[in-house]
């Protein structure tokens, strides 16, 4: 689940600004979150007991489970672009070899992520589409889904696709196997506005997310057909840039002009929070960083997570994993967020969000009243806020 190349950054200006009302339509089927912090649950396939999930957990993008607990919204996981669940690579040869895609060498199969267990289908192939929407949206909407939730979407030909043999055996070359290919960006697009039709008409309840984030090298018009062509975007960089760090200044506003123009369309939104290192080993200014970023572009269909990894260096999915910061009671956003003394901020009816996402200190004046942080320990009218961190601070009760 993770875009393997690196991104370029650019500046973008800051989208203009988002109400804080509902969401439009498109998200209304979604958990509202305009109180607190909301957790989207990225998988659940590790999680013994699901029922734990309850008065935690909004929704979970991808569920092994179509209506339980009560009150959890459950999405089912696709890929679009390969196999995951139906048949090997092997059934694909004896059966639809016409269906496999390969790279330009015309022998090596266009594996994706390292594996080469799973077949790598010609996803703008019509026979494809169908086979995917009847086994793999169709039925566990039909099983009682609320949605589907698709996989590494990327605007960019990431594991250098090239082409497909007909039935009869003759090569038929689609994409030029580079990395940035306009044709190759065209299907995807194509591929996603076909199914997003294809759920909403199947089902006028169904849901589609998708797993998709701003691809700075690439055209910012198909950037945000792409984030916009769907009910809800899970963003798995975030601000932590996949577990890699923090984002720099540009590409941290970047994302954010990003992720408000995918409200200002009434598209939800979800952002992972993933740490390198043990889920264990999150340190609280780690967990400050993700949650105050989430608060500050926060409306009322905006998820987050956090995790880390596993000890054998796995991205620490499946298990519900709770944080004693989630029960913060911060209350409901009072403002929209806003730029002042070298920082990001934002009012809430309880508190208040400060980030830096800049490469210096800040030192930042507090609003008038009494102030405590996170740990209920009552802080001045200023504080020192270091490069690439976020603070929430809390009305004091004493």
């Amino acid at each position: 689940m993770r875009l393997t190349r690196q991104i370029l950054s650019c500046t973008l200006l800051l989208a203009g600004s988002v109400p804080l009302g509902q969401a439009q339509s498109r998200g209304d089927l979604f958990p509202r979150t305009t109180d607190g912090i909301h957790l989207e649950m990225v998988f659940n396939y590790l999680q013994a007991d699901i029922t734990k999930e309850s008065g935690h957990v909004d929704m979970v993008w991808g569920s092994n489970y179509a209506t339980a607990p009560s009150g959890v919204y459950n999405t089912a996981y696709i890929p679009y672009s390969v196999d995951n669940f139906s048949y090997s690579v092997s059934w694909y040869q004896q059966n639809h070899p016409d269906w496999l895609e390969y790279q330009c060498d015309q022998k090596t199969l266009a594996f994706e992520f390292g594996t080469t267990t799973l077949a790598p289908l010609d996803f703008a192939n019509p026979e494809v589409q169908a086979f995917q929407w009847s086994n793999w949206v169709d039925a566990p909407i039909s099983q009682g889904f609320g949605g589907i939730a698709i996989d590494t979407m990327y605007l960019t030909n990431e594991w250098s696709r090239c082409g497909h043999f007909d039935p009869a055996g003759k090569w038929m070359q689609q994409y030029s196997g580079n990395y940035s290919d306009p044709v190759f960006r065209k299907a995807v697009l194509d591929w996603e506005a076909a199914t997003y039709q294809h759920v909403h008409g199947f089902s006028p309840t169904a849901t589609m997310q998708v797993n998709v984030v701003y691809q700075f090298d690439q055209p910012r018009k198909d950037n945000r057909q792409m984030m916009t062509t769907t009910d809800l975007v899970l963003d798995e960089r975030g601000f932590t840039n996949w577990g890699g760090g923090h984002v720099t200044p540009d590409e941290w506003l970047g994302i954010v002009n990003a992720l408000r123009y995918v409200q200002s369309k009434g598209v939800c939104n979800m952002v992972n929070g993933e740490v390198n290192g043990l889920t264990s080993k999150i340190t609280e200014a780690q967990k400050l960083w993700i949650i105050a970023n989430y608060l500050l572009i926060k409306n009322d269909c905006t998820y987050m997570y956090m995790e880390g990894y596993t000890p054998a260096t796995g991205q620490d999915y499946g298990r519900l994993i709770l944080f004693p910061e989630y029960r913060i009671k911060i209350g409901r956003a009072t403002s929209d967020m806003f730029k002042a003394q070298g920082v990001w901020e934002r009012k809430y009816s309880n508190g208040f969000v400060i980030v830096n996402p800049y490469d210096r200190s800040a030192k930042v004046k507090l609003p008038r009243g009494t102030w405590e942080n996170v740990n209920h320990k009552r802080v001045g009218q200023f504080i020192q806020l270091p490069e690439h961190a976020g603070q929430i601070l809390l009305k004091s009760e004493g």
